[in-house]
């Protein structure tokens, strides 16, 4: 027997970052209003992390804070409650979907973003904490419905949404993942969630477990980009430099490696709860914000034309991807086949990265005294009483 489950009245589409445009949809659906950056900043908004394992094609830069808990305190803080269902069983993890559907009910899960077509990304370029909403599947038809970051809904084949949650990929596989979310009837956000939330950011930026992540990290990011070259050899330094600009820029950040987001998060907070005390801290992180746009330049820098023409290529992607109109798919290919075609060429001056990268180098030790003063004045403002 085919199954056709279709959630009734979502048309929720668009986000910035995909676990909290997810989980925002849901809310919605509900009728519970709530904007993205209320939901990034209660999960603990923005932080650092420098992250490298053999099994990476590049280094991870991650301006996201939060840590691993990032969404589940993010919907505790608003009075509801998530429990993350995982297993290994591909049938599992479907039947889990199937029972959400058919309760009219939209479903938020994990896969891997590489093989799901219209994200058009390259066929190595894993990453399987993807989140994102299934809101329809018609197993007759092989369609399944799709709300993800885009301005508009997708579909891809049942077999590739099973592929794309199976995927083993390290190093964060995504096991069929998919949230059980208990809403509470009415919002409940208050100010000692806020405050909480702010602390949990100046902790993992002043005190992280290990020295990759943080301000430590900032620091240690600065020492090593320089390094870069015999770290990351080759086509390896290539994937260093595109994935560093993706990660700051478009890589489901809302730009600038979270900071605008994070800095609407203490507007809102500030008019919530009148927070005068977070003025200072928002014109701080939005001074960030422009740093780091510079820095995701100057990976890709204008000097060199098959780099910048990479850059344009990468911001052209994420237009037509947000935009999904008819045809995205096969222009977002076209553009992975320019970049492929351009390899040698951008090998090339990749080679010149000795004389960029210390220039990134200084861009990113002053994005550390920004950070650094906009902690502070964030700690100041807690300690001080005043949000």
């Amino acid at each position: 027997m085919s199954n056709q489950f279709v959630v009734d009245d979502f048309n929720l589409f668009g986000g910035l970052h995909c676990e909290t445009s997810a989980v925002q949809k849901v809310y919605r659906h509900h009728g519970l209003p709530i904007t993205e950056e209320m939901l990034f900043g209660l999960g603990g908004g923005i932080g650092f992390i420098y992250w490298y394992v053999k099994q990476m094609p590049a280094p991870m830069v991650g301006g996201r804070g939060g840590g691993r808990h990032f969404i589940d305190d993010a919907v505790r803080r608003t009075g509801a409650s998530l429990v993350v269902q995982r297993t290994t069983s591909s049938k599992k993890g479907h039947t889990w979907l199937l029972e959400k559907l058919a309760n009219m009910e939209p479903a938020v899960i994990y896969a891997d973003m590489a093989y799901l077509p219209y994200m058009g990304v390259p066929e190595d370029s894993h990453f399987g904490q993807h989140v994102f909403v299934v809101y329809g599947i018609d197993e007759a038809a092989d369609i399944v419905y799709i709300s993800d970051r885009a301005h508009r809904g997708v579909t891809v084949r049942i077999d590739e949404l099973k592929r794309a949650r199976a995927s083993k990929f390290p190093p964060w596989p995504p096991q069929h993942a998919i949230f059980d979310l208990e809403l509470p009837e009415q919002l409940n956000i208050t100010r000692e969630m806020i405050n909480e939330s702010i602390h949990h950011t100046i902790d993992g930026m002043l005190n992280p477990p290990i020295r990759n992540i943080g301000l430590k990290g900032i620091e240690k990011w600065a020492k090593l980009i320089v390094k870069w070259p015999k770290l990351f050899p080759g086509e390896k330094l290539w994937n260093a430099l595109y994935q560093g600009f993706i990660y700051i820029e478009v890589g489901g950040t809302g730009g600038s490696a979270f900071r605008p987001m994070y800095a609407r998060y203490l507007q809102e907070a500030s008019e919530l709860f009148h927070m005068p005390g977070l003025d200072a801290v928002i014109t701080k992180y939005q001074q960030a914000a422009t740093i780091w746009s510079e820095i995701a330049t100057f990976l890709l820098p204008d000097e060199y034309p098959m780099l910048r023409r990479a850059r344009e290529l990468i911001l052209e992607q994420n237009r037509i991807g947000e935009e999904q109109a008819p045809g995205a798919t096969e222009r977002l290919q076209a553009i992975n086949r320019e970049l492929a075609s351009n390899l040698d060429e951008i090998l090339v001056e990749v080679a010149n990265a000795p004389k960029f990268l210390p220039i990134t180098q200084e861009w990113i030790l002053q994005l550390y005294e920004v950070e650094k003063e906009a902690i502070e004045l964030l700690k100041n403002a807690s300690n001080a009483d005043v949000i």
